[in-house]
């Protein structure tokens, strides 16, 4: 009977012991269902960029300020995209399914160009804004090597993709407000993507020649005619954002869906392409 007892009480403590290792790894599993969207990994970026971003033209003084802050562009794509700053495309090691952002970028090697184009053609998705005209203030005089690129340097990539970055010659303020789609965008002498030659079938050219949309190989990459959209001065307005707790105009929310197409590969339509 002493026997009997002892099994018994010994299969009950089996038992309890089992049962409390399953509640744990439900309780585990239950973590790991209702984790919110924020704890999910974001999405990598990679941004080249002579556009004073994340740190000031302050120099280090003023970046290690207490008050010191990145830009607001560069401030909200931090909030979706981990960013990766590179400043050399034939070092750069991209991880898989990356997107590349070149905002006015500096001019590039012909190594970099054709590590570039070969990126691209085999999956690679990018996003460049390039200017021909750039009013981006600045605390250093046109000519010095610290301050943003006036135009855009990458016509050679440009030309082998079939497109010319033209500036439009208009008697209209060189300040406009475009509405492309869904998105009132406001900027200042926004430049013009023309076909190269005859009419390049990799590229299709919208809203106003601001956008071309490229598909090179297997890859994609969609070109836009400006990157004094990205100044705050032109879509923050500190007033609206008091009152309504949003931006005046939708420059960083058409560049976040321009990079989410890319990363969907969905068309650029309705809310992109205007009239």
């Amino acid at each position: 009977m002493t026997d009997r007892f002892a099994r018994f009480g010994g299969r009950t403590r089996l038992f309890v012991a089992l049962l409390a290792v399953s509640l744990v790894l439900l309780l585990f599993a239950g973590l790991g269902f209702t984790r919110s969207a924020d704890d999910k990994p974001k999405a990598v970026l990679a941004l080249m960029t002579t556009l004073p971003l994340q740190w000031s033209e302050g120099g280090i003084e003023a970046d290690l300020a207490q008050d010191a802050a990145p830009h607001p562009a560069f401030a909200r794509l931090t909030q979706r995209y981990d960013i990766d700053l590179i400043d050399d495309l034939t070092t750069w090691k991209p991880r898989n399914g990356q997107l590349l952002l070149l905002a006015q970028s500096r001019a590039f090697a012909p190594a970099e160009l054709v590590r570039l184009d070969n990126w691209v053609r085999s999956g690679g998705r990018l996003l460049i804004l390039a200017d021909p005209a750039l009013q981006w203030g600045s605390l250093y005089p046109l000519g010095d090597k610290r301050r943003p690129l006036f135009t855009s340097l990458l016509s050679p990539l440009f030309t082998h993709w079939g497109l010319d970055l033209v500036l439009p010659i208009t008697d209209d303020s060189p300040r406009i407000i475009r509405k492309i789609g869904a998105f009132n965008i406001r900027t200042v002498t926004p430049g013009e993507w023309l076909p190269k030659g005859t009419i390049s079938p990799r590229c299709s050219i919208s809203a106003e020649g601001l956008l071309a949309d490229c598909r090179i190989g297997k890859g994609r990459a969609v070109l836009v005619a400006d990157a004094d959209m990205l100044d705050a001065a032109f879509w923050e307005a500190q007033g609206m954002r008091i009152l309504t707790g949003g931006d005046e105009f939708a420059n960083l929310a058409f560049v976040e869906a321009l990079l989410m197409a890319l990363k969907s590969n969905n068309a650029l339509r309705g809310d992109f392409v205007g009239k």
